[in-house]
């Protein structure tokens, strides 16, 4: 079975936001069904709006799968669930572990449970620099612009630094 690219926001901005996010990607990579992974540099953010739990730590993880949207998400929810994250807390609550499916190949839902494209993802600095980090090409399925056009009309003053540069530069998208 042919597999669709998947674009997966990674961020933390509780304890040890870099393990987190490392281990959060580390184990999307082992799920059965996903294949090829890379992964942008990690960056740290302020956190909109303000949270008590401090900066985030932001990267975007891109793999190949074969899992459809709704499965993958209950995946990603079952990782934050193990990697500590309440299953129901309120918005802008500081975590541990963030997992949001952006992209999943030109998908276009929205149901109650799953919206893809992911809704804010052309609003967001933290999400846009690490993924034209991975593909800066790629085309939002509902806008038509490049995630690079993207960033470079986003209207956001948060202001994103590199932490740790990925260990291999990306080479698929």
């Amino acid at each position: 079975m042919k597999g669709e690219r998947a674009y997966i926001g990674v961020g933390s901005n509780l304890g040890k936001r870099i393990d987190h996010c490392q281990k959060a990607m580390e184990t999307i990579s082992r799920l059965p069904g996903i294949t090829g992974m890379v992964r942008s540099s990690l960056y740290e953010t302020a956190p909109v709006p303000p949270a008590s739990g401090g900066w985030f730590v932001n990267g975007v993880a891109s793999a190949e799968t074969t899992l459809p949207p709704q499965v993958l998400l209950r995946e990603l929810q079952r990782i934050e669930h193990v990697m500590g994250r309440p299953a129901v807390r309120a918005r802008g609550e500081d975590r541990s572990i963030d997992l949001d499916l952006l992209l999943v190949g030109s998908h276009v839902v929205e149901r109650p449970d799953l919206v893809l494209p992911h809704p804010r993802l052309h609003l967001r600095r933290f999400v846009l620099v690490p993924l034209c980090e991975l593909a800066p090409d790629l085309r939002h399925p509902v806008l038509g612009l490049t995630m690079r056009e993207l960033l470079d009309c986003l209207d956001d003053p948060s202001h994103v630094r590199m932490l740790a540069r990925a260990a291999h530069p990306a080479t698929t998208a």
